[in-house]
């Protein structure tokens, strides 16, 4: 014996097919504006380095990765941003930056993460992540991780000044 086809009026197709379309467009996470890099200045110390479209950021984020979760590390507020990217030495605060929270004092051996957001929006930058080892990678390159591959933690990625910017433009 056979059974009549099932189907649904037009309309009911359509609402459903909107209502899928309307939920792909609510957004799930916090919007990229940017990208995060770490590098090494000319005195030898860990730098962080911050490029960001439209509305600069206000704060930078470290956390410690302690297994699987991130553990706050230190939260400095930035001063008024104008000119992209910006660098900021984790070894020695520059003038005009303030340790919010939590202290600097990152040990060998430890991973961490850091990104830079605006307290007043809803985004922030894409994350970097590094060990106090990072140290040992050249002057003047900038490591980012690219997860694009099968690696959980990514893939780390140098990168010129000129090439991080022209890579930030992808996370905004």
């Amino acid at each position: 014996m056979r059974t009549p086809d099932f189907r649904l009026p037009l309309w009911h197709g359509l609402g459903a097919l909107a209502l899928a379309a309307l939920m792909g467009c609510v957004p799930t996470s916090p919007a990229l504006t940017g990208l995060t890099g770490i590098t090494v200045n000319a005195e030898g110390r860990l730098t962080l380095v911050v490029a960001w479209c439209r509305q600069p950021p206000d704060r930078v984020v470290i956390y410690q990765r302690v297994n699987d979760r991130l553990e706050d590390q230190a939260e400095l507020k930035a001063p008024k941003l104008s000119r992209s990217p910006v660098f900021l030495d984790l070894e020695k605060i520059p003038p005009g930056w303030s340790l919010v929270e939590g202290d600097l004092n990152l040990q060998p051996g430890h991973k961490y993460v850091a990104g830079a957001y605006n307290a007043k929006t809803s985004g922030g930058t894409f994350r970097v992540s590094f060990t106090t080892a990072s140290k040992k990678n050249p002057t003047g390159r900038i490591l980012i991780q690219d997860h694009s591959g099968e690696q959980p933690d990514g893939v780390d990625v140098p990168l010129s000044a000129a090439e991080f910017e022209a890579r930030a433009k992808y996370y905004c």
